[in-house]
Order: structure tokens, then C-alpha cells, then sequence
């Protein structure tokens, strides 16, 4: 086993605030340039970016199905699939629990689905940046039963994360969430003491390419996998995790 740098929370342009130079040769790009092992792309309630992403990287970086996905209480969660098929099988639910809005580019910036070489395969006109009409319990049910891997996103900011918007951890088994990019290990552990003995992600939470890596998550693994990811949640296996040193806040 050896350690593996992870940014498992990158947006591309199917995220309507996600860069459209984030196509997926420039992920790829840019996660070589920063060091990177393993990446998820999450775009808001959509995955379809990621297949391109995996296909341009050719395992290097190995790459993650994901998706960010935000609840009907409006808490966003971090999803990671090891296939293609379940994370498109998800999204495809999750589109049928949008709300019936537009997504006005103008407002709120485009949504494009764009191939390995760089072809814009379609754009997305349903908004995406929406809560589903799904419950966090359902959300993570639906995620775990197709297999997949659920981590609430940056627990301690506004808007989205669970904490900052509930103000507690709802019951359940939770052994891993995410902080954001500047949020010092030591300061959420003072705010929020129930993080303790939990695992603990930091991604970058990239918008533009520049921020991919960022910040990151060192994990101590076999391999760069789903299997290999969820034990180090854990804490089992002898797999671990220590999540990078925070950035300077974005204002």
C-alpha cells in the first residue's frame, strides 16, 4: 500500500458554476499538473461529465463517477460510483426529481456535456443547480443502493453543507464528511465535535481549472478505487486518510 492524492470534488461545465474551459481534457490536465492519483468529477445533480473525464484520463489519474447532490432540505451530498452505469442510472432518477425549471445562462451560466476530444455533446436545459424531491435520507439510500459511496459535501459552510444547515448530524451511520477547501482540521473539530474519530475529506471544490488541487486528500490505499476509498472512510484495512492543509478563504 502506499498514499494516493485525491481531489474528489471537482464541478466541470455541466455545472451551470462550473468554468466552461472546464472541459474534460482540461481536468485531466490540470489534475496531472497538481500531483493527482485519483479525482471524482461532481457536477450538481449529474454525472454525465464524468464518463468523458475517465475516458480522456485512461487511468491516469484514475477517476471516479460522481455527482453532487443537493436534498429537498438543501444539503448537499457527495456521491462516488465505480461504474458509468450507476452513476447515469442515479442521474437519470435525479432528473426525473427536478424541479421543471429552466436553466437561464445568462443567470446562471451554461450546463454542456462535452466529450474526450473536446465536442460539446449537448447542453443541459433543465437547471441543475435545484434541490430534488428527494429527503437526505432518500438521497443517501438511493446512492448506497446502486452501489455507491455517500459523503456530505463541505459539512461546515453556507449554503449546502450538512451541519451549517441542519446544525447537528441526523441519525445514521456517517463515518465520513467533507470540509471545505479553508476550513482548518483543528477549527472544525473545536466547532463541531461529533467530526471526531470520523473521516475526513477536503476536496477543492474546483470551479476553474486553476483550483483543481487546490486542496486535496492524502489516502493510504492498495489502489485508487471505490473498494479501496470506502475502507479508508472507514478507517479499516489498515487504509487511511488525512485530509490536505487548508486554502486561504475565498471572499
Amino acid at each position: 500500500m502506499r498514499w494516493w492524492r485525491a481531489d474528489l470534488h471537482i464541478h466541470s461545465a455541466l455545472s451551470p458554476c462550473g468554468s466552461l474551459e472546464l472541459s474534460p481534457a482540461r481536468i485531466v490536465a490540470e489534475a496531472r499538473r497538481a500531483g493527482l492519483d485519483l479525482i471524482a468529477v461532481c457536477d450538481h445533480n449529474a454525472a454525465e461529465n464524468g464518463r468523458y473525464v475517465r475516458r480522456r484520463a485512461a487511468g491516469h489519474p484514475a477517476v471516479l463517477m460522481g455527482m453532487e447532490i443537493q436534498s429537498a432540505e438543501e444539503v448537499e451530498v457527495l456521491a462516488y460510483f465505480a461504474d458509468e452505469e450507476s452513476a447515469l442510472e442515479l442521474q437519470a432518477e435525479l432528473r426525473s426529481a427536478l424541479p421543471d425549471l429552466p436553466c437561464d445562462p445568462a443567470l446562471f451560466g451554461d450546463q454542456v456535456v462535452v466529450d474526450e476530444e473536446g465536442e460539446i455533446v449537448r447542453c443541459e436545459e433543465r437547471l441543475l443547480l435545484s434541490p430534488v424531491a428527494l429527503s437526505l435520507a432518500e438521497v443517501v439510500a438511493r446512492v448506497e443502493a446502486l452501489g455507491g459511496v455517500a459523503v456530505p459535501a463541505h459539512v461546515d459552510r453556507l449554503p449546502g453543507g450538512l451541519l451549517a444547515v441542519l446544525g447537528l448530524l441526523p441519525p445514521g451511520e456517517w463515518p465520513a464528511v467533507e470540509i471545505a477547501p479553508w476550513t482548518p482540521l483543528s477549527q472544525a473539530l473545536r466547532a463541531w465535535p461529533e467530526l471526531e474519530g470520523r473521516g475526513i475529506l477536503r476536496g477543492s471544490d474546483a470551479h476553474y481549472p486553476a483550483e483543481i488541487g487546490r486542496a486535496w486528500t492524502d489516502l493510504y490505499l492498495a489502489e485508487p478505487t471505490l473498494d479501496e476509498l470506502r475502507l479508508a472512510l472507514g478507517g479499516r484495512g489498515g487504509r487511511l486518510l488525512r485530509p490536505g492543509p487548508p486554502i486561504e478563504e475565498d471572499r
